[in-house]
């Protein structure tokens, strides 16, 4: 499908199936901003809180949630167009803490490493009591490897706040007021932190709760927006508005590790769908997706404050033929189940193979726990819940030797603790 066509000849107003989806999906409000060759038109939908706030208005700002990673990679970017950084010289030269770090991955990882997710740092870090960006990165200095830098794709919050530290070591401002200064004021978006008022509540279901963001971790997750900013944000890349063609083009050009199980590729800022290229983001009920096709100029973005967000995002991308990840098919074969076995670690995340008397079984020490099979590749797929199908894929990877090194779930690495 062409990406204009489902805007063109639908036969009910994208407004009016909007509503209808997102009412079906429970999310207590939401916005939906489209531009194509027609322009750019915003539909909010619902309540700012379920319990009795005020309507949803073009102006209300949702949380980003990951989404705010590409702000912080046009910055970035930014400083490398302008010569203050290059992409492939370690974050180290610049960041002299980071040649202490008992990590590999820390003393080496360079910039297009860092916001590709190629730097084979741990993904999900939680510093405690930790007051800046600079703590942050010391409290870094002490966390292991994951993966070796360069080599392959590990989704990594972590790396994009050592990325919002870098900016601030070359700018001298926090990373908040460069990302004010270089790209929300020049372009007049409706672009704030998570503690702007009148921002959207949250919702786990019709349950309000509180923006959830760990420590230091704003560059990673610590913005909120409306849809039409982030709409304009995405033109302002396609115009060369905010970054020279050549940088701009880079930050949606996959690099050579596939992002296996979130996106069909990865470049310095944005994921790639097919044709389409942009961001999704979650917080503890709230949602985000932005999705844009350079050669049509058609960009669409939606914002929930609601845990079925994406339910609805995956609804309306479906419906209209907008880019999004398809996992491959995996097909159960006969597996040696002993190579398999083990824990498997990044940082503090901890997955657990077992086997079972009705199979091999995955935990990861919150609860979570799931039958899985295994095919051809190293592919898996977990069973969901009720055992009616199956909603996730990983794979497991290997070493130079041939044996199971580590399993790549939900775009993040785990190295396995070999006996």
């Amino acid at each position: 499908m062409e990406p204009t066509q489902w805007w063109g000849d639908s036969g009910t107003g994208v407004g009016e199936l909007f509503g209808i989806s997102a009412e079906r999906s429970g999310v207590p409000g939401a916005q939906l901003a489209v531009h194509t060759d027609g322009g750019t038109v915003s539909v909010p939908y619902g309540l700012v809180e379920h319990t009795g706030g005020d309507k949803v208005g073009p102006g209300t700002m949702f949380p980003l949630g990951s989404a705010t990673k590409s702000f912080t990679a046009t910055v970035a970017m930014q400083l490398v167009a302008d010569g203050d950084v290059e992409l492939d010289v370690p974050m180290a030269d610049h960041m002299p803490e980071l040649a202490r770090a008992r990590s590999r991955a820390l003393r080496e990882i360079t910039l297009r490493q860092a916001l590709s997710h190629t730097g084979g740092m741990v993904s999900d870090y939680e510093a405690t009591d930790v007051v800046s960006l600079r703590g942050y990165v010391r409290a870094l200095l002490d966390r292991p490897d994951v993966w070796v830098p360069g080599s392959g794709f590990s989704y990594s919050n972590t790396g994009y706040v050592l990325v919002g530290s870098l900016i601030e070591e070359l700018t001298g401002l926090s990373w908040w007021e460069a990302v004010e200064s270089f790209v929300v004021e020049p372009l007049g978006l409706r672009v704030a932190r998570l503690d702007a008022s009148g921002m959207a509540v949250p919702h786990v279901l019709t349950n309000p709760v509180d923006v959830d963001l760990p420590a230091g971790w704003e560059p990673a997750g610590g913005l909120a927006a409306t849809a039409e900013s982030l709409v304009e944000f995405v033109l302002a890349h396609l115009d060369g508005r905010v970054l020279p063609d050549e940088y701009a083009r880079l930050m949606r050009e996959p690099v050579a590790a596939k992002p296996f199980g979130i996106a069909d590729g990865w470049g310095l800022g944005w994921a790639t769908h097919g044709s389409w290229f942009g961001h999704d983001g979650t917080l503890a009920g709230t949602s985000c997706s932005i999705r844009a096709h350079a050669e049509s100029r058609t960009v669409v973005a939606l914002v929930t404050n609601g845990s079925t967000g994406l339910d609805l995002w995956t609804e309306l991308a479906g419906a209209w033929g907008i880019g999004s990840y398809a996992p491959p098919s995996v097909d159960e074969c006969p597996v040696d189940a002993s190579e398999l076995l083990g824990e498997y670690f990044n940082d503090s995340t901890c997955f657990t193979v077992r086997e079972q008397s009705d199979g091999l079984e995955l935990t990861d020490g919150t609860g979570f726990t799931a039958a899985f099979a295994v095919g051809d590749d190293d592919l898996f797929k977990l069973v969901d819940s009720a055992g009616t199908g199956f909603a996730h894929v990983g794979r497991f990877l290997r070493d130079d030797a041939g044996r199971v090194a580590a399993l790549q779930f939900s775009g993040r690495i785990a190295r396995r603790v070999m006996s």
